[in-house]
C-alpha cells in the first residue's frame, strides 16, 4: 500500500472516531477493563484493529498501543508508575492472547479513500436517524 494513502487515526473525523472506537476493552465484548489513563492509546489501537490487515499488521498495532501506554505511564505520577507500567503490560499480552477475534483480518488495510466511503455512510445514517426523529416528534411515529 502507499504510503501516503495509508489511513492515519488523525483522518478520522470525531464522529468517525466515535463510532469505530469505544476505549480499553473488545467493541462488544464481555469485559471492558478499566481504562485507568489508556483511554487515547485503547481509541487508537481500536483503529488500528478496525482498519485491519494481516498477522504483522495486529502485531505492529499491539507493540504500537504497548509503546503508546508506556508514554502514558511515563506521564504519571511517580508513585502509581509501578501500578501503571504492570497495568500496560497485562493489558498488552491479554490483547497478544485475546484480541485476534477483534481483528479486522483482511487482504489489504483501510485507505484514505475507505474514509470517504466511512464518512458518506456516516452521512446517510444521520439523515435516516434524523428524519426518524423527526417522524416520531412529528407524532408520525
Amino acid at each position: 500500500m502507499e504510503e501516503n494513502n495509508k489511513l492515519r487515526y488523525s483522518d478520522l473525523t470525531p464522529f468517525q472516531k466515535k463510532s469505530i472506537c469505544n476505549g480499553c476493552g473488545g467493541k462488544g465484548g464481555w469485559f471492558n477493563p478499566p481504562e485507568f489513563l489508556f483511554h487515547a492509546s485503547c481509541n487508537q489501537h481500536d483503529f488500528y484493529y478496525w482498519r485491519g490487515g494481516n498477522e504483522n499488521d495486529r502485531k505492529e498495532a499491539d507493540d504500537a498501543f504497548y509503546e503508546f501506554m508506556k508514554k502514558d505511564v511515563s506521564e504519571a505520577k511517580w508513585f502509581r508508575k509501578p501500578f501503571y507500567g504492570l497495568a500496560a503490560y497485562t493489558y498488552y499480552k491479554s490483547v497478544r492472547i485475546f484480541g485476534k477475534k477483534f481483528f479486522n483480518y483482511c487482504d489489504s488495510q483501510k485507505t484514505k479513500d475507505n474514509v470517504i466511503e466511512l464518512a458518506e455512510n456516516n452521512r446517510e445514517t444521520l439523515k435516516n436517524s434524523k428524519n426518524i426523529i423527526q417522524g416520531e416528534t412529528n407524532g408520525n411515529s
